[in-house]
C-alpha cells in the first residue's frame, strides 16, 4: 500500500518528543483504518551498536532509554487506533549484511540494561501486543525458538500477553517451526520448511492452541473484525 512517508526513527528520536511520536503513531493508525489494515510491521528497537549498520535509519538510538520511550510512545498511538504492532527485531540484531544466522554473543546484564530495554518499555508502557523475533541467534539458540528469552522473560517477567510472530526470511535448518512453536514463538511470517512434526503428540496440539489463543487474542481486540 501507498503511504504518508513520515521521518525516519533515527530522525524522530532526534525530537526527544514523546508526544509527538505518539501523534505519529495516531496518524500512522489512522492511515491503517483507511486502508482496512491492521498491523503495523514496526516500529524497530533494536540498538544502533555501529555507524555501519545497515538499519540505523530505522532503529531510534544508540541508548536503551530513549529508545524505549519514543517506542513506547509510537505503539501507544497505534493502539488508540487499534492498529496492532510488531517491534522488532526481538532480540540482539544488530546487523544487516549476513544477519541470517549470525550469532551474537551477550552477558545477561548488558542484555537486560541495553539491548532488551527498549523492547520491555515498549511492552510494559506501551503495551504492544505483538513482537517480532530476529533471525539470528543469541548464543547458538535461534533467537525464535529461545524459551528464555520468549517465554521467562517476554511473558512471565514483562507480563506480555499478545503474540509473537518470526522475521520474513525462514532459512537454514537452524529455523525451526516445531522448536519455535514450543518456545513460545506463535506464528511464521513466511515458512520453506517442509514438514511440521509438532501436532503428532497431545503436547504439541496442547502448545498449537495455545499459539492459535494469543494470535486470535491480539486479531480480536484490533480493528481487523471491523473489516470481517
Amino acid at each position: 500500500e501507498k503511504a504518508i512517508c513520515f521521518p525516519a526513527g533515527c530522525a524522530t528520536a532526534s525530537s526527544f518528543d514523546r508526544d509527538l511520536i505518539r501523534r505519529q503513531g495516531e496518524l500512522l493508525g489512522q492511515e491503517c483504518q483507511a486502508m482496512d489494515v491492521s498491523t503495523i510491521l514496526g516500529p524497530a528497537m533494536n540498538i544502533k551498536r555501529s555507524p555501519l549498520c545497515g538499519r540505523n535509519f530505522e532503529y531510534y538510538s544508540e541508548d536503551a532509554l530513549l529508545s524505549g520511550k519514543m517506542g513506547a510512545a509510537m505503539v501507544r498511538g497505534c493502539n488508540e487506533k487499534n492498529v496492532y504492532t510488531y517491534i522488532k527485531h526481538f532480540a540482539l540484531n544488530d546487523q544487516e549484511t549476513n544477519a541470517i544466522g549470525g550469532a551474537n554473543w551477550c552477558n545477561e546484564q548488558a542484555m537486560r540494561e541495553i539491548y532488551l530495554k527498549p523492547f520491555e518499555l515498549s511492552v510494559k508502557e506501551g503495551e504492544s501486543k505483538a513482537i517480532m523475533t530476529t533471525w539470528s541467534r543469541i548464543g547458538a539458540t535461534w533467537a525464535g525458538a529461545s524459551k528464555p528469552l520468549l517465554q521467562n522473560v517476554l511473558r512471565d517477567e514483562w507480563g506480555f500477553e499478545g503474540f509473537v510472530i518470526t522475521d520474513n526470511a525462514m532459512m537454514g535448518d537452524f529455523q525451526n517451526a516445531d522448536q519455535a512453536i514450543a518456545a513460545g514463538n506463535d506464528m511464521m511470517l513466511s515458512s520453506t520448511q517442509k514438514e511440521i512434526t509438532i501436532d503428532e503428540t497431545a503436547e504439541g496440539r496442547q502448545l498449537m492452541r495455545k499459539a492459535c489463543h494469543n494470535i486470535l487474542y491480539v486479531v480480536a481486540n484490533s480493528n481487523a473484525l471491523e473489516h470481517a
